[in-house]
């Protein structure tokens, strides 16, 4: 029956290309005769594009958004909060990627955005490792303003690592800076986001947009710089 299902023998490895193309194709029906042939585990690891070395089936699933893989692989056991050889959990990677723009150009991160939400449901760490980027900071980087307002209503910090003052890696709000994100940029300082952190040996978020030719951004992020502690953001700079 199972073989009849997916063409798999039980107890037999199989090409890990295959389950590869079926993870990102969504292809739930033969992940799953996989995984119930022995094939494979919830946890393994396979090579995929910019992971040679291999990294977790979840955070596959993750990347390319397949929400009926990623529903069962939670199921199955799978660990929400493993990393990819470059240290991106499943929660930072749908964060991050979209789908490609199609007919019209325009890309779309609506499948994303549920697999995020999938992915917090179940259980998965919103801050990562110490000193590392998070899920926060990708949405940030990429403009995902649904995101960064959803993982900020979960609890999400909004300033990330910080010890007095400096950040190891860019914050949240820096991320967006850099990239002329103004919506997320707003949003990060309207839940309390700090413009007067600087990352280790470096630059405000002020500073970086301007770096980065993100000049429209300079005079709100000046503002947010000049806030008393405590002082509303959205009192005084909008």
């Amino acid at each position: 029956m199972l073989a009849g299902c997916g063409g798999i023998e039980p107890g037999r490895r199989i090409d890990s290309e295959r389950v590869l193309n079926a993870i990102v194709a969504d292809d739930v029906d033969y992940v799953h005769a996989a995984i119930k042939a022995g094939a494979v585990s919830p946890n393994q690891r396979i090579p995929a594009p910019g992971y040679r070395e291999g990294t977790p089936l979840l955070t596959i699933a993750a990347r390319s958004a397949s929400l009926n893989v990623l529903r069962y692989l939670v199921a199955a056991g799978a660990d929400v909060n493993a990393r990819t050889p470059a240290h991106e959990t499943a929660l930072m990677l749908a964060s991050f990627f979209m789908e490609d723009g199609g007919f019209l150009g325009v890309p779309s991160y609506g499948r994303h955005e549920q697999a995020a939400r999938l992915l917090v449901a179940a259980g998965a760490d919103l801050e990562g490792a110490p000193h590392g980027y998070t899920a926060l900071s990708y949405a940030a980087y990429q403009g995902r303003d649904r995101t960064v307002r959803f993982l900020l209503e979960r609890g999400a910090r909004v300033d990330g690592y910080v010890e007095d003052g400096i950040a190891y890696i860019p914050t949240p709000l820096m991320m967006a800076a850099m990239m002329g994100q103004r919506t997320a940029a707003l949003r990060l300082l309207r839940a309390g986001a700090n413009a007067r952190i600087r990352v280790n040996g470096g630059h405000t978020a002020r500073e970086l947009a301007v770096k980065h030719n993100q000049t429209h951004l300079a005079p709100l992020l000046a503002c947010a710089e000049r806030l008393a502690p405590g002082e509303s953001f959205s009192r005084r700079c909008g």
